[in-house]
């Protein structure tokens, strides 16, 4: 068998003793020990670089954004307009109050606002985009609404802008503060300091640049200057950005301070200054034992105000030429050159002339509309948006600009647009029942607008302008390269009609086109009107019921012409063969139904008439009661004055059989009466105020026949005079004196009829009725012109003579007539 293991102590045994083991095992564990150490070593010194290369970085991004914003500072709002106002334009909302206030008082571009001690400074910039928006449409001077282009490049979406937004109109316009935002909408208002809303100083056309103004501001918070912890983490001081109304932004963590050092203007150096995230061991280190990174680098204000300049001379005198007939809407303006300062010395090329600024306006040294060039010493003035009929002198002006800023204006020149538009030609008439479409061409020139449509009876006129709404330019076709219009004069009477086209450029018309004419001819009666009946109602009064005539408008309110011309409807009493008119005032298209006195007829007809004064055929209507029943008042008689209790009787007979007798006293209800043939009411007056009543008394028969009668008394309970006498009855008809006939033109010669009529009860209606040999021509009513006057007019031959009846009626139903020949 073999041996077991032993371990052996002595040296001539065989492998390894227990000491050479324990001595090897320890010199292992040192060697370990030490690369352990290396190792750990190694480990921090790559944290510490890491740490280092990590700062390094936050700082280098932190300068090259403040650098990238600091260059673009001041571009396009470096003028007065804004810089001088800012407190103005710019909400609080847009600027810091922490770690410092910014003071706008100072006007410049940047703001530089210098931290306590050695606290970081803070940096506010303004800046407009440089992705424009763009405006869709015209916009007009003192419009308060712009609608931007939604596919402009600057324009995202439609939370592109915000309430107290500030925006820049055009390359060299004006500002203005957003006040309501609808999509690509926006609200604005001009001059914030002002009360209201102030819209546009200058119009702009479609396409005009619109620029959001950017306010940002750079800062530094730490644990000095932010001792809550408000605006970072405690021992992470941090870089932050704000822009316009939102809050602070990350910029860069770990920046502990923001140095701007001054320079030679407008040279600057920028300072910033970063530290490791952690302490750490570094061969370097600080006390506190963070590592640090200082970068300092030289920049430059691209976008300033030259304060070494000096202000531009005044600009001589501009010559102005123009708003002629060869440019009805430009003023061509030049100048010489500015080549020296305010000083009259000569420009050096950092303060050479950069633009020039040609301010114009209706009225002297406002100056409320310019334009500018940077290209040359001449520029043309479209006065499309500031035509004004009140004030046709224009006056201009031109001031230099360089990098000083503005100089003076020169004096005022002015000019003034004394010639007319071109006259439009081809006018040509045409007919269509009564209706007369004319057309003509005309090559417009820029300041026209309106055409103005001139209409007479006569060749020679008087002309009565008919038509001048502006709206009505639009280019609807084009003929030879000029622009055709059309125009329709609609409802017209039969008659021969000239007319004459004008343009108008809110100050002058054109001469006149080539006349016109046409003649509206129309022998078609129009139809009857159908379903004609009637109703005996109380007074002696008639209702009167039809249907509209097929002819009437009111039926077929969209056409203007063929038959389609009925201007009213007469209702005749019938006598034997002779019609007698009922209505004295006019019945118009469009009304069925009206109440008249029956003047004592129980036969009715009706005719339409169209607007040439053709009837149609009368639409008789007989009483179907040949026989009504007779109603008489015994007392009172019409006109008496009656008191206390009085009684009311009378009679009523019918050849059949009464059903009943009604009375009624004024507006009050019917009062159905005991007896019939001998019928009898006591009517106590003693309360009801003292006045002129109406009694109407009718009676039904048993053929379904009614008659009436009334009468018209005094109450007067009163004793004594004064104003509770009862006023007398009044039975004297309107008064018509000084009627003038006027005549005028040849051919068909135009009528006017003046009149005074007068009535202690008032005028309630009138008219007037022109036959011609005895035949009925024309109804109509006589216009009120004012006081007791009335007019009318119409147009006949020269060959026919007409009598004219004027009927007047007053409050209280008597009428008066006049007779007259023209």
């Amino acid at each position: 068998m073999p041996e077991p293991f032993k371990l052996s102590l002595y040296p001539d045994a065989s492998g390894f003793s227990f000491v050479e083991l324990m001595v090897s095992m320890g010199i292992f564990l040192i060697v370990l020990l030490a690369a352990f150490e290396v190792i750990t070593s190694q480990k921090d010194t790559f944290k510490q670089e890491q740490a280092m290369i990590e700062t390094s970085q936050s700082s280098r991004a932190s300068l090259d954004i403040l650098l990238r914003e600091l260059r673009t500072s001041g571009y396009k709002v470096l003028e007065a307009d804004f810089l001088g106002s800012l407190s103005r334009w710019i909400s609080s909302g847009y600027l810091p109050t922490s770690p410092k206030d910014v003071v706008l008082s100072y006007g410049t571009c940047p703001i530089f606002t210098e931290g306590n001690g050695s606290e970081p400074d803070m940096i506010t910039l303004f800046m407009a985009d440089i992705k424009e928006n763009t405006l869709l449409a015209h916009v007009a001077s003192d419009c308060n609404v712009i609608i931007l282009d939604a596919n402009a490049p600057g324009f995202s979406c439609s939370g592109k802008f915000r309430t107290d937004d500030i925006i820049r109109i055009g390359d060299h316009t004006e500002f203005a503060k957003v006040i309501g935002v609808s999509d690509n909408s926006l609200t604005i208002d001009t001059n914030p300091s002002l009360r209201g809303n102030q819209g546009l100083t200058c119009s702009y056309q479609a396409g005009v640049p619109i620029r959001e103004i950017n306010i940002v501001t750079y800062t530094v918070f730490n644990d000095e200057n932010d001792p809550t912890n408000l605006y970072h983490t405690a021992g992470h001081p941090v870089l932050k950005r704000k822009h316009n109304e939102a809050v602070y932004m990350d910029v860069a963590e770990d920046v502990e301070d923001l140095q701007i050092i001054p320079a030679t203007f407008p040279n600057y150096k920028l300072q910033i200054i970063s530290r490791t995230s952690t302490r750490g061991n570094y061969t370097s280190g600080s006390p506190d034992g963070y590592k640090r990174v200082e970068l300092l680098t030289d920049f430059r204000l691209r976008n300033f105000i030259d304060k070494h300049c000096l202000l531009p001379a005044t600009v001589a005198t501009p010559s102005l030429s123009g708003l002629d007939e060869s440019y009805p809407c430009t003023i061509h303006v030049s100048w010489a050159a500015v080549t020296k300062d305010s000083q009259n010395e000569s420009l050096s090329a950092e303060c050479s002339i950069s633009e020039y600024v040609i301010a114009y306006d209706t009225t002297p040294q406002t100056r409320s509309h310019s334009t500018y060039t940077s290209d040359g010493t001449s520029c043309d003035i479209d006065i499309n948006d500031i035509k004004d009929p009140n004030h046709q002198t224009y006056y201009v002006s031109v001031a230099a600009v360089n990098a000083a800023g503005l100089g003076a204006f020169s004096a005022e020149r002015s000019i003034t647009d004394t010639h007319p538009p071109s006259s439009v030609s081809n006018l040509t008439a045409t007919a269509d029942g009564h209706s007369i479409t004319l057309n003509w061409t005309a090559d417009l020139e820029c300041d026209v607008v309106a055409f103005r449509i001139y209409r007479s009876t006569s060749s020679r006129g008087p002309y009565t302008l008919i038509f001048d709404d502006p709206n009505f330019i639009d280019h609807n076709t084009e003929t030879e390269g000029l622009d055709s219009y059309t125009y329709c004069d609609t409802n017209l009477p039969c008659h021969t009609y000239y007319y004459q086209v004008k343009t108008f450029d809110d100050k002058f018309e054109s001469t006149s086109s080539p006349q016109s004419s046409y003649s509206i001819v129309d022998n078609d009666p129009p139809e009857v009107p159908t379903d004609f009946s009637y109703t005996p109602s109380a007074n002696s009064m008639v209702d009167f019921r039809w249907n509209l005539s097929p002819d009437d408008p009111y039926l077929n309110p969209e056409e203007n012409s063929g038959d389609n011309d009925v201007r009213a409807y007469r209702i005749f009493a019938l006598d034997g063969v002779v019609p007698i008119l009922l209505n004295t005032s006019v019945i118009p298209a469009g009304q069925n139904t009206a109440s008249l006195y029956s003047l004592g007829y129980h036969s009715f007809g009706i005719k339409a008439v169209d607007i040439c004064g053709n009837t149609s055929d009368l639409v008789a209507l007989a009483d179907a009661c040949q026989d009504p029943p007779q109603v008489v008042f015994i007392i009172p008689s019409s006109g008496d004055t009656l008191s206390g209790s009085s009684i009311i009787n009378g009679t009523a007979s019918s050849s059949h059989p009464l059903d009943w007798v009604k009375l009624k006293i004024g507006d009050g209800p019917w009062i159905q009466l005991n007896d019939t043939s001998n019928w009898s009411y006591e009517w106590d007056t003693s309360s009801i105020a003292d006045a002129n009543y109406a009694i109407t008394v009718q009676a039904h028969d048993s053929e379904d026949c009614l008659g009436s009668a009334f009468i018209t008394v005094i109450v007067q309970n009163s004793t004594g005079q004064g104003e509770n006498e009862a006023p007398d009855l009044d039975v004297t008809p309107p008064s018509i004196s000084n009627v003038v006939v006027t005549s005028s033109g040849r051919g068909w010669v135009d009528i006017v009829i003046t009149a005074t009529i007068t009535d202690d009860s008032g005028v309630s209606s009138v008219t007037y009725t022109c036959k011609n040999n005895g035949n009925m021509v024309r109804v109509d009513e006589m216009t009120h012109i004012g006081g007791d006057s009335y007019r009318c007019t119409y147009v006949r031959h020269q060959n026919d003579t007409y009598s004219v009846t004027i009927s007047a009626t007053d409050g209280v139903s008597n009428t008066g007539t006049y007779t007259t020949t023209d």
